[in-house]
């Protein structure tokens, strides 16, 4: 009879290790799967079902005859419509539609003039979202700055948006982790694209190709795939906030 209880001990404590070895291993492929997820999001499928059946429009800032923000080793037109295609690759696969403003080198104007060709090429970015009832308009560009010490993203929005400050501050905050920034969101009254668009709307400034070491990592395609991963689930988050709050 002792011996009995001896085995039954020895058994329940065997299983009870097995428990805690199978929790362990869940746990582990928990956390591979999380960093897999951050470092190879181009192979993941349906992330978010707050994304599914929204329509992106996804404008890589400058493009053409307008370079945007020049550093010394690259142009901001080039890295706008990189972060784009991958931002574009994300929001497919959750399910959104997406509308790209432009998937090469080329810009929206017609006109001779520089300035006229650049008011027309905003006008068309606009017309472009209005036409296509794009649920959120995301409008990726670069920053630059005399004082080459800046660094980070900076996502700005129309102050008088209710929704798009919200957008704003949920990209914001994704953007800060990658960076390890504490920038906030800004709201701002001038900027033509944000003051114009009929959706929640915003403009993220990647970082500062002033800074030197910044420009080389927003030319490397690893970050340039961490920041549209941040963008991404900063859309996700708002969309899902977003719709969480309606009646």
């Amino acid at each position: 009879m002792k011996r009995k209880r001896v085995d039954w001990y020895k058994r329940g404590k065997h299983l009870q290790l097995k428990k805690w070895y199978v929790l362990a291993l869940m746990v582990i492929a928990l956390l591979i799967g999380e960093v897999a997820w951050k470092l190879y999001p181009h192979e993941q499928k349906s992330w978010s079902w707050t994304v599914g059946n929204q329509t992106i429009l996804i404008d890589a800032g400058h493009g053409g005859v307008d370079p945007g923000a020049v550093g010394k080793n690259s142009l901001e037109k080039d890295i706008t419509l990189a972060v784009s295609k991958r931002v574009k690759v994300l929001v497919q696969q959750a399910g959104g539609k997406t509308i790209m403003v432009r998937e090469e080198d080329v810009d929206l104007g017609t006109a001779q003039g520089l300035l006229k060709r650049k008011r027309e090429d905003l006008a068309q970015r606009i017309q472009l979202s209005k036409d296509e009832q794009a649920d959120v308009y995301l409008s990726i560009h670069v920053n630059s700055s005399p004082k080459e010490t800046l660094t980070g993203p900076q996502v700005f929005y129309y102050a008088d948006s209710v929704e798009s400050k919200l957008l704003a501050q949920c990209i914001q905050e994704q953007l800060n982790l990658l960076a390890g920034g504490k920038r906030v969101a800004k709201g701002n009254q001038e900027l033509f694209i944000l003051k114009k668009a009929d959706q929640a709307a915003v403009m993220i400034e990647l970082g500062f190709l002033s800074n030197a070491q910044e420009e080389q990592k927003l030319n490397d395609p690893n970050y340039q795939q961490q920041l549209a991963v941040a963008v991404y689930q900063g859309l996700a988050n708002y969309l899902g906030t977003s719709q969480n709050s309606q009646p």
